[in-house]
């Protein structure tokens, strides 16, 4: 009887054993195919044509639509400002992103004629944004992360401006700037007293009067930094909406928040990660300017997502996302310079380079690239892109 069993045991084994390798063959074989198919698509990308769908077409850059910004840069400033150099900025670090300075440390032209002040990490494990694993910022916080925009952010950035503008010839240039409102987060329940009232941001209500209590403040200290001399090279825009979504019972908000911003004669931005919710009714949201992260960087996903989101944003009416870190998360990439070149061959094969708004992500990095020597090119080829002339350089 045992050698009866044991003969089962091992013919049943055997029978696993086949059975086994068989499916493990078709994954493998799937895997396969599916490399290959990818390899064939990324083989022939850079060659084919492109046919824009129907729709709006990109949200066209330099016009009364977004204020006569081009390329806006990304200038993280937030509780990192404090101890971690990358996100501190004086204005020795913002004339590389204001200019382009050769590799003889020269002020050769102006580069980036956009800059959104943006940061989301705050103090003592708080956030300006509903993360999981951090409590929600209050109305300290707010004012505390407001000051920081306009003393590390604006201020710094106007005294190279000046730098700059006398460096080029050109005294009366001013760029666009564009401050971030912190995200009102519903889970904060005891915000703080505006007007004497104290806010529960679990109410819709309260809210919008956050963010409205916020724009005012905002408005009031830049009138005071302008007459000063602190900002006069900067023209504030607009406003930034910091979560990348549209969470349920935010449209609410978001539009009182962009009546009130229109009013005082502003406008509403906005950076969605790919397809988000609210990307394909955002203007009805009350946006004003919006560029889509296509998130090639960040996610399991291969060139095709370019084509994607191209498609979006050129149906929709949208400008284009640039995320040009110095690291990348996408798995089929090998590294962040891999990354880098395929937003900008996407940006020539896709039009968006010349006839899209663009934002940048992100200006820190940027800063690295240009005092690193070996991460020069890099910087190079952002001041390409910008002028419109990659994969060659400006004449």
């Amino acid at each position: 009887m045992a050698k009866e069993i044991l003969i089962v045991i091992i013919a049943s084994s055997l029978i696993l054993n086949v059975a086994l390798g068989l499916s493990l063959a078709s994954v493998i074989n799937s895997m396969g195919l599916m490399a290959k198919k990818i390899a064939e698509y990324e083989a022939k990308w850079a060659e084919e044509p492109w046919s824009p769908p129907e729709g709006l077409g990109y949200l066209p850059p330099g016009t009364v639509a977004t204020r006569w910004s081009r390329d806006m840069v990304l200038v993280y400033i937030d509780a990192r400002s404090y101890t971690d150099p990358n996100f501190m900025w004086n204005p020795e670090r913002f004339k590389w992103l204001v200019a382009y300075i050769d590799s003889e440390n020269r002020t050769v032209d102006f580069l980036f004629d956009g800059f959104l002040i943006i940061g989301y990490i705050w103090k003592e494990g708080r956030s300006l944004l509903p993360l999981k694993n951090k409590s929600p910022a209050d109305k300290s916080d707010w004012e505390d992360f407001l000051n920081l925009q306009l003393e590390v952010g604006a201020k710094n950035l106007n005294e190279a401006i000046k730098e700059v503008s006398q460096e080029l010839g050109a005294p009366n240039y001013m760029a666009k700037l564009v401050l971030t409102i912190p995200y009102p987060d519903k889970r904060q329940h005891d915000f703080g007293e505006v007007d004497g009232e104290s806010l529960d941001l679990g109410k819709t209500e309260d809210r919008v009067k956050a963010v409205e209590w916020f724009v005012d403040e905002a408005l009031s200290l830049w009138s005071q930094y302008y007459l000063n001399g602190s900002v006069n090279r900067l023209e504030l825009i607009g406003f930034y909406w910091l979560h990348e979504q549209v969470e349920p019972g935010d449209a609410d908000v978001i539009r009182e928040v962009s009546s009130h911003v229109h009013e005082m004669g502003y406008l509403l931005f906005w950076i969605p990660w790919f397809r988000a919710p609210g990307v394909d009714n955002w203007r009805e949201i009350g946006f004003d300017v919006v560029t889509m992260q296509p998130n090639y960087a960040f996610y399991d996903c291969g060139l095709d997502r370019f084509e994607k989101a191209a498609e979006t944003c050129y149906r929709y009416g949208m400008g284009v996302e640039m995320e040009l870190p110095l690291y990348k998360r996408n798995p089929r990439i090998s590294d962040w310079k891999e990354s880098f070149e395929a937003y900008m061959a996407a940006g020539v094969k896709y039009g968006f380079m010349n006839q899209a708004m663009l934002t940048y992500y992100y200006g820190n990095a940027f800063v690295t690239m240009a005092t690193t020597s070996e991460l020069r090119e890099y910087y190079e080829k952002i001041y390409w892109f910008v002028k419109g002339t990659y994969p060659n350089a400006p004449p």
